[in-house]
């Protein structure tokens, strides 16, 4: 079996994320084409204090409970030359896909590798997403049932309007308890549920917001790894954005010029743009009844049917920086205002999006991170491995028209020609009969009516044979028809890799957080071919 799964059209990722990884023309122009020690260096030569964001690092993780050794790689942002290599995700409920997971923990384990490459700290920071508003991509995670099926868990009580989720509260306590009813519902009970759901109990409670939770769970996930964690709906981070989002305002125009010469150059390379906005757009976002855009209007600002003069928006933004925040093309470059990042690791959707803001890293005076496509694992259980070994079954056969799959296995394991040899068998029975009965009734014509109840006989335990036959060649297909979607479900859920929709909690269930640390080992956080990591391995 093959252990890697190379990123291909066939798996759906797009042609500019292919040839990013390949590092071809024209993909290639619109990312950082700096050395990693000139980066730093760069970064070396900015000007800032870093003690406001250490401070609020510190608060941020006391609240999460981050480990000893999380706290320990805050302090060491306190020298000079430490840099950051960054990734980030939405707050999904529980956790939300194992991506997320996947992310901390491959920067966790670059960390260390960079450090000793440059020579100087490298601090991993996972950014959650707490200015993000779109509740439906966090309110639910997916598992597999015991059945093998996908089990959608959610919170389905929505805020009123559409606020950040950093102040999205799981007031609802009934709906968060239906939540945890339903993972529980699903994942079943095991020697190893009891901390999984008395963990997430602790996480999960109606004091918390999205943000607090994710951040509790992931940080006592990733205990052993240093990983640091980061929400910028905060708001003594606000106040550190706020010269950042007068740029922004102030930068109008030369934003609007770079980005649409930039959407240009890709759009003219042949690829697609991640993130499609109107030229009026000002890229950064209000909490006014929700989380709006800003949109210009002539002289003005629009948020929703609002105006606002220029004035108005810099006196909110100086009295309550709170309510504002970055679009996907300009939070990367507050997040190198806040922090020295050299590296940024992202997945197919952040890599395209990423070409685009970049164009605007030097109008603010920042060095463009050194970008790095994320890691992917498939956990494949043993059962599974069995199945693909079985059948030869290769991973893009299962990101296509399953039933193929299904049928040209199927095919390996009935005979073509049975039906047709059976057909065969049965004439010849009946010639060699008819030739003896006529040589026999030659003899004796009274054996006329016993020689045709002999053939009925025959001819009725054929037909039994028969029956048998193929009734067992239907349980059977039937069965198999059943492994080979369970396998689909297990690998590649709903369509996607399986790290992009199933949540950790399933294998935690069945494997322990032993899981982690498995995850962990087979993660190579430079690689973007995802490995394949039989479970087997880790009973051994």
């Amino acid at each position: 079996m093959d252990r890697t799964v190379t990123p291909s059209r066939t798996l759906g990722f797009t042609q500019l994320y292919l040839d990013f990884l390949a590092g071809h023309d024209p993909a290639k122009g619109f990312y950082s084409s700096s050395a990693l020690d000139q980066i730093a260096e760069h970064l070396d030569a900015l000007e800032c204090d870093r003690t406001p964001i250490i401070e609020i690092l510190r608060q941020q993780n006391h609240a999460f409970h981050s480990s000893k050794l999380a706290f320990s790689n805050i302090e060491r942002l306190a020298d000079r030359r430490a840099v950051c290599i960054c990734a980030g995700q939405q707050a999904g409920l529980f956790g939300g896909p194992m991506l997320s997971l996947i992310k901390g923990l491959a920067i966790a384990k670059a960390a260390p590798i960079l450090s000793e490459r440059l020579r100087r700290p490298v601090i991993p920071i996972f950014w959650i997403a707490g200015d993000d508003h779109d509740f439906a991509e966090v309110n639910h995670t997916v598992i597999l049932d015991k059945a093998g099926e996908p089990h959608k868990v959610e919170y389905s009580t929505a805020p009123d309007s559409a606020p950040p989720v950093g102040n999205v509260q799981f007031s609802d306590s009934a709906a968060l308890s239906s939540a945890v009813t339903s993972l529980r519902e699903g994942l079943g009970d095991s020697d190893f549920t009891p901390d999984l759901y008395r963990l997430i109990e602790e996480c999960y409670t109606p004091d918390d917001t999205f943000v607090t939770a994710f951040g509790k769970f992931m940080a006592a996930l990733t205990a052993e790894y240093g990983l640091v964690f980061f929400s910028p709906y905060d708001s003594r981070a606000k106040q550190l954005s706020l010269p950042f989002f007068e740029a922004v305002l102030d930068k109008q125009d030369a934003i609007i010029n770079l980005l649409g010469k930039r959407n240009r150059e890709i759009t003219d390379a042949g690829y697609h743009l991640q993130v499609q906005k109107n030229e009026q757009a000002t890229h950064l976002f209000l909490e006014i009844d929700g989380r709006k855009p800003i949109h210009r209007d002539g002289s003005q600002f629009k948020v929703g049917e609002r105006a606002f003069s220029r004035e108005e928006l810099l006196s909110m933004l100086e009295s309550d920086p709170q309510r504002f925040s970055p679009d996907a093309l300009t939070r990367p470059l507050l997040q190198s205002q806040l922090f020295p990042v050299l590296a940024q690791m992202g997945g197919p959707s952040e890599i395209a999006y990423f070409a685009q803001g970049n164009a605007l890293f030097d109008l603010f005076k920042r060095p463009m991170p050194h970008h790095i496509a994320r890691p992917s694992v498939v956990l494949l259980e043993k059962r599974f491995g069995k199945l693909i070994e079985e059948f030869n079954i290769r991973f893009d056969e299962m990101a296509g028209d399953i039933e193929q799959l299904v049928n040209r296995v199927l095919a390996t394991g009935f005979p073509p020609d049975l039906e047709e040899n059976y057909n065969q068998l049965r004439t010849d029975i009946q010639q060699k009969f008819d030739q003896f009965s006529t040589q026999s009734l030659a003899f004796d014509p009274s054996l006329k009516d016993f020689a045709k109840q002999t053939f009925g006989k025959i001819e009725y335990s054929l037909k039994n044979f028969e029956e048998k036959l193929f009734a067992s060649h239907k349980k059977k297909s039937k069965e198999t028809r059943e492994k080979i979607y369970r396998l689909r479900n297990a690998v590649y859920p709903n369509g996607a890799m399986q790290d992009r929709s199933l949540n950790v909690s399933y294998f935690i269930a069945k494997h322990g957080t032993g899981i982690i640390p498995f995850l962990f080992e087979n993660l190579n956080p430079f690689e973007s071919a995802a490995v394949i990591a039989p479970l087997s391995e880790m009973e051994r």
